[in-house]
């Protein structure tokens, strides 16, 4: 009996160290260039944001968002299309960010990004 304890609490062990490199703040936002100066909590937010708007079924033009340090942006997103190499889908994705350093020049994502077929978001290369 106290074998079986030790082997489920090794299996426990193994899981969470599986699990525990990729927490969900592991995040990285699509518009990840235009995120650089934020804290982590609102690049996660910014991060949560892209993923929950992308994986919406509709075009969506007013997705806002804001951050737990002060940091707001608005996702604009077109309605989905195939991609060039048949795997998944696209969609054209516009992130623009307003925090307190941005000096009035909001920083703005503009591109594609497409599904792979993982079902991961990714941005497509020109």
């Amino acid at each position: 009996m106290k074998a079986g304890m030790n082997r489920t609490a090794f299996f426990l062990l193994l899981a969470s160290l599986v699990v525990a490199p990729f927490p969900v703040c592991a995040q990285t936002p699509l518009a990840s260039r235009e995120t650089t100066g934020l804290s982590e909590g609102d690049r996660l937010a910014a991060a949560r944001a892209e993923l929950e708007a992308l994986d919406l079924d509709h075009p969506i033009d007013n997705f806002e968002w804001s951050g737990p340090d002060g940091t707001q942006g608005l996702l604009i997103v077109s309605s989905e299309f195939p991609s060039v190499y048949g795997m998944g889908g696209c969609r054209r994705l516009i992130h623009i960010i307003r925090h307190a350093n941005d000096r009035g020049m909001n920083p703005t994502f503009d591109g594609v990004v497409c599904r792979d077929w993982e079902g991961k978001w990714s941005v497509r290369k020109p």
